[in-house]
């Protein structure tokens, strides 16, 4: 595998059932890939850090337990961190899965957050080095009263506000969406809105709802989308309140949801029958220009017939920052699907991979 690639490739990390698979393309019409890493694990997730060029991935094992770890060469070699997350053995947590790393923003190089099963977020001060949990949030007051979703009890969202350092939103299945605005010493739940009828008795409670995956609008930092397990909402007030933009969509169940870095009243949404798998013959993904007022159907190249039936995990979708942006798509059944036109067509960009849970694309800086 090298790891000799030009300024401006684009690289597609892929997590998978069995390991972490990297692609690349020079002009995002012809993909390779350039290597299986960390075969035979569970990827959950794994990031490229931007910053320093250095690589992540969430390294969930059937048997030997769950570690982060990090690369400085692409892939080529691997290192655990001097102090990894692990809970205290008299703590009464223990550590299931590790579902997403983020790095932090542009003015803290060194910092790095992790989120985990069970609910909790996870920081490292050194580039991954050493990790501590927030405390915040680790002890907040009405832990004792979360209960997981179908996939755990999963911190699977994290979202620095790049506009200011000391906010903070988390997406926790089936808690909801939480925010600090104090670095992360308390958090408030930030629900308002935000239907549970899996709870007939309460549909709207404080807490409870089960979020599948939370993103930042990339210029209005108050405004932030949400894909949910019933339905999919927009705040326009840095979560207050959200507004209901499903809108006509054949199911208010999906997972993933992506944003058009340029053009971010444009975000892309895959909705799915209860067998979690396209509604009808037809694999689509569903595209709003605008904000959500409205969505039409993005289906050109994507497979149809009565045998298609495709599911995507809730971080299976992603765009690069390209112009026009590249949208991606992994599914449970091992393609990966492309857009270089911000979902006006699309193409097979890799198939016969393990189950996909996860793609995140970088653009690699000269």
């Amino acid at each position: 595998m090298s790891t000799n690639y030009p300024s401006e490739t684009t690289l597609l990390l892929a997590g998978t059932k069995r390991g972490l698979f990297l692609l690349s393309s020079q002009d995002r019409k012809s993909w390779k890939v350039d290597g299986q890493l960390l075969a035979g694990t569970r990827v959950y997730n794994a990031s490229y850090d931007q910053r320093n060029g250095r690589m992540y991935a969430a390294d969930n094992g059937d048997f030997f337990g769950s570690f982060l770890r990090y690369s400085d060469d692409l892939g080529e070699t691997w290192q655990e961190p001097k102090q990894g997350i692990q809970f205290p053995e008299d703590g009464g947590l223990k550590l299931t899965n590790i579902w997403t790393i983020v790095a932090g923003r542009k003015d803290e190089p060194d910092t790095v957050y992790a989120g985990v099963d069970p609910a909790t977020l996870w920081v490292s001060q050194d580039r991954g080095e050493t990790w501590e949990p927030n405390q915040g949030l680790l002890n907040h007051p009405t832990r004792s009263n979360w209960n997981p979703g179908a996939g755990g009890l999963c911190l699977h969202s994290i979202v620095p506000d790049y506009s200011n350092s000391q906010r903070m939103w988390v997406g926790i299945s089936a808690v909801g969406c939480m925010r600090t605005e104090d670095g992360g010493t308390t958090w408030t739940h930030h629900n308002r809105n935000t239907r549970a009828d899996f709870f007939p008795e309460n549909r709207y409670p404080e807490y409870g709802q089960c979020l599948h995956r939370l993103l930042q609008h990339p210029t209005k930092p108050d405004v932030l989308y949400q894909q949910n397990h019933c339905g999919i909402y927009k705040s326009m007030d840095a979560g207050e309140n959200w507004i209901d933009i499903q809108r006509d969509l054949p199911s208010q169940f999906g997972f993933p949801i992506a944003l058009d870095y340029n053009n971010p009243d444009t975000a892309f949404v895959i909705v799915e029958g209860d067998a979690r798998n396209n509604i009808d013959d037809q694999f689509t993904v569903y595209r709003t220009k605008d904000g959500g007022d409205s969505w039409d159907r993005s289906t050109n190249g994507l497979p149809s017939g009565p045998g298609v039936r495709l599911g995507v995990l809730r971080h299976g979708m992603c765009s690069d920052t390209a112009d026009p942006s590249g949208v991606y798509v992994g599914t449970n059944t091992g393609q990966i699907f492309g857009s270089t036109n911000a979902g006006d067509s699309w193409e097979l960009i890799a198939d016969y991979l393990p189950a996909v849970y996860s793609v995140n694309a970088v653009v690699l800086d000269s």
